[in-house]
Formats: C-alpha cells, structure tokens, sequence
C-alpha cells in the first residue's frame, strides 16, 4: 500500500488565520479558536515558519487546557490520552526493556525562569534538532544517549553551559564561540534565535496507531550508507510496515550516491517503552527517542512526531 502524500496547504497566510483565531478566542469562541490555531500552524507549517508554528501551537493547545505539571506534559506538546478510550492495543509485543546505559531524559518545561528538560527546535531555515538542558545548568545538542556518559560524548562544539540573564540567554559551547540572544519563554517553550518547544514521553501506544509519512527522511544507516522511509503504518496488533524504502551506498571520494535500491514495503514488529519507540523488521532493529510533537485535538492520537533524526505527520485526514 503505498500512502497518498498530504496536499499542500492551500489556505489564507499564517498571520490571517492566526489574527482570527485571535478574534474567536477573544469572543469566546473556543472551539472555533482552537480548529483556526490549528489552521495557521498548517500554514506556517508550509512555509517554515518555526516562530509562527510555535505561537500557533502554544495558543491551540492551552485553549485545550494542557498545563505543565509533575509529569512534565507541557502546553504545545502535552501527551493526552483520547476520551473515551479505545480498546487496548492487542498483541503487542512486551517491550523492550532499556539497556542499562539508556537514561530517559527529563520532560522540557520552562520553571525558575530558565530551560529545563528535553525541547524540539526550529528555525526559519528548516532546521530540527533536539537540544536537552540538565537542571545544573548544562545543554547539549542531538545527544544519542542522556547517561552522564552519553552527554558526555557529545561533541564539544554542541555541549556547553547555559545562564538566563534577564531577557537573554548565553550558552558557552566547550568548543567555540558564546553566543547570546534575546530569551522569552511561556508554559509551552520559548525563542532564542528559533523556537523551542516542550516535548514529553508518548502517553499510550494508542497515539502512534495510523499512518504517518516522513517529512525529512534521510536516516543514516551507516557511516557510508542512507536510507528513505516514505510511510511507517502502525498497527494495533503491534506490526508495522514502511513503503517506499529507498537506499544507497554514499561514495567516500565523490559524497555521491551509489548502488541505489529500492523496495515497496517491508513489515515487522513494532513496540513503544516510555521515550523510546523499537522497530525489527528484516533490515534489522532500530530503537531509538520517540515523542509528539503535536496532537489531533480530538483523537489525541499524534498529529506530527519525531523518531530517529525524522518528523512525520499523520496522513488521517
């Protein structure tokens, strides 16, 4: 089965749709507000604009009434289970437990006036990473791995230290230059030269049901290999598939792109333990940080989420 791709959004700009949303909310039109936030995190979706997508996401979702609290679920991403409930996932297999060296990273919230936890990060130029901030004043960027030896091995040009100093945050990288720009924060993130949003932990494997397709596929298999994932398709009987699987070997001397392959789906086991989603399928094991990015305000089923170095989106219209 190969899945139909998104079409592209078509809609008013970002800002009119968010200057609506504005005006139902401030009517008291809250459902209609939370369905036209929505509609302007498509729109500045379409055109990249991580400061648009913020506001729009941190507005939508504390209409819905999300809020930080000891599970560390905050506003733009907070994890909510669907009411009613479905049935439970049948079949699953049991999960895999976590190697000892694998620690689960804290929640991302904003408290004390500061960055603490796990944050998604975009920029206007279309760049995703993931940056962790450690509650005695540490950052690390992209971390594979947050046991005090895994944050350890991270690069030192994107390990350092963090201070919020008024409206400015300054991170002084191990290797490299300090920068500093203008901090502003709320319940849902914050911008400092790009937006940052809370993520937390999937709630239920329940979320991850459906379709999703890739929106920046290139995953690295191997130092000179890469693969495309068009679609992962989760089943509730805890098996999986991906179509379109495109790969080839990267040539060391070139950097172009060699022995290409391709294969229409492959199929395997899927299961999700706390932060961390496992697929084994024929091509091998992979297990790696999995969390939300974005909710179905009325499913609470995963909208947009970000697993192996990829943000997907549902393809549930």
């Amino acid at each position: 089965m190969n899945a139909a791709a998104q079409p592209a959004y078509q809609g008013p700009p970002g800002a009119t749709v968010f200057a609506k949303a504005q005006q139902l909310e401030a009517a008291g039109n809250k459902a209609a507000a939370t369905a036209a936030y929505q509609q302007a995190y498509e729109a500045y979706m379409s055109v990249d604009d991580s400061d648009g997508m913020t506001k729009a996401l941190a507005r939508k979702n504390a209409l819905s009434g999300a809020a930080p609290g000891p599970a560390a679920r905050p506003a733009a991403v907070a994890p909510r289970p669907a009411a009613p409930a479905p049935a439970p996932v049948a079949a699953r297999p049991a999960p895999a437990a976590a190697p000892t060296s694998v620690v689960a990273p804290l929640p991302g919230r904003t408290t004390g006036g500061k960055p603490v936890g796990l944050f998604f990060f975009m920029n206007v130029f279309s760049n995703e990473r993931i940056y962790y901030f450690t509650p005695a004043g540490q950052v690390y960027v992209d971390p594979a791995n947050f046991s005090p030896a895994g944050l350890a091995a991270v690069d030192p040009r994107w390990r350092g230290t963090y201070a919020v100093n008024g409206n400015q945050m300054t991170v002084r990288w191990a290797a490299g230059q300090p920068e500093t720009y203008e901090y502003k924060s709320d319940p849902s993130g914050f911008s400092w030269n790009g937006g940052f949003v809370c993520v937390g932990p999937f709630s239920n494997a329940r979320q991850l049901l459906g379709t999703f397709e890739g929106r920046n596929a290139a995953v690295s298999v191997t130092a000179s290999s890469l693969a495309v994932y068009r679609t992962l398709n989760f089943k509730a009987d805890g098996t999986f598939t991906r179509d379109n699987l495109t790969d080839g070997h990267l040539e060391a001397n070139t950097g172009s792109v060699t022995n290409v392959s391709s294969a229409s789906k492959q199929a395997g086991r899927w299961s999700l333990n706390g932060w961390f989603l496992t697929l084994t399928d024929g091509q091998g094991t992979i297990r790696n940080l999995a969390f939300p990015t974005s909710l179905d305000e009325k499913t609470g089923k995963a909208y947009y989420f970000r697993f192996n170095g990829t943000t997907y989106k549902t393809t549930a219209q």
